[in-house]
């Protein structure tokens, strides 16, 4: 895999890693996080889907980048992060993540979303990245503060909308 394919970024407590096909197993346990498993064979679909967004992306250019966040104390697949820019419609990427419920409140949040900004602005040299958290996230809220995020008001949906560009990232 080229290095835009294979991605793997680390903070103090945590992994985040593109997923390949040796991971069909955990994908199938963690796709749909608190939830039951997934079957192998949607899971290598996902895997699949996932390895092929990748192969587009490019310095400048997201198309989606879909990570697992792997907590380094107990090697456990504890969630999900990314950039997400299917939608073509939308100027820029969306930063997202999701956790186990049992990993909330601990600041892994935010610690993986700072990970993904520094790749974002860094490596891939992107200008903006938006994000957004459901009316009712209010700790999806503080995590976009506390990345220095402007909020941008309310979306289309209700939901709060935020966007940090390269130059905002980089004078904070």
């Amino acid at each position: 895999m080229s290095n835009r394919e294979s991605v793997s970024l680390e903070t103090s407590r945590l992994i985040l890693r593109t997923v390949t096909l040796e991971d069909i197993d955990a994908v199938a346990l963690s796709w749909k996080l608190d939830e039951p498993p997934v079957s192998r064979q949607e899971a290598e679909n996902q895997v699949n889907w996932m390895l092929a967004n990748h192969r587009q992306n490019a310095a400048g250019k997201i198309v989606h980048l879909c990570l697992a966040i792997i907590h380094k104390d107990t090697c456990e697949w504890i969630g999900w992060c990314g950039l997400d820019h299917l939608d073509q419609t939308r100027s820029n990427p969306v930063l997202f993540y999701l956790l186990k419920s049992s990993y909330w409140g601990q600041g892994l949040a935010t610690e993986a979303a700072r990970a993904l900004l520094e790749y974002a602005f860094g490596e891939m040299n992107l200008p903006q990245v938006d994000s957004a958290a459901a009316s009712d996230n209010l700790a999806s809220v503080r995590v976009m503060e506390k990345l220095g995020m402007r909020s941008l008001g309310l979306d289309a949906e209700g939901g709060h909308a935020f966007t940090l560009s390269r130059e905002e990232y980089h004078e904070r």
